[in-house]
């Protein structure tokens, strides 16, 4: 099915670990664990990204040396734009808070594609606006190269 533009659907990576993977596809994304593997630079709220690579920084192998990656559709509705290079998650938090009738918006961008250079990152703060449709698992390997 495709992603609805209408409420701002895409298709987001989503980096774990093996734990993190059973808990997500068994239950659901548990708002009480946001933030806790990897940080809360902008705030305590679910993280996305539109490149596996910058996902595959938050996978942890398992003892097979696998990592898992999941390919979620995430609903951003109204989205709040970041490009401070030390943001405050307190704020950009309250800014989603209660979605339009809070805040004004239901997620973050953290552009630090232009900030660093690197990757931009999606954060939403409620569960109820990610569906994790793929659990993919991979490995890492060494590039080939030509002799």
């Amino acid at each position: 099915k495709e992603v609805d533009p209408s409420i701002n659907e895409c298709w987001l990576w989503h980096g774990t670990s093996e734990g993190g993977a059973d808990g997500i596809t068994d239950k659901f994304f548990d708002m009480g664990k946001a933030g806790s593997a990897a940080g809360s630079m902008f705030g305590r709220g679910l993280y996305f990204a539109e490149s596996c690579m910058k996902a595959d920084e938050y996978t942890r192998s398992d003892s097979r040396g696998f990592s898992p990656m999941l390919l979620c559709r995430v609903v951003l509705g109204r989205i709040h734009y970041c490009e401070d290079r030390n943001p405050s998650g307190r704020q950009l938090e309250g800014k989603c808070a209660g979605g339009v009738g809070g805040g004004g918006y239901h997620a973050v961008l953290g552009d630090r594609e232009k900030v660093n250079s690197t990757f931009r990152e999606f954060i939403i703060f409620d569960n109820c606006q990610v569906y994790p449709e793929f659990l993919i698992w991979y490995s890492r390997v060494e590039p080939m190269r030509r002799k």
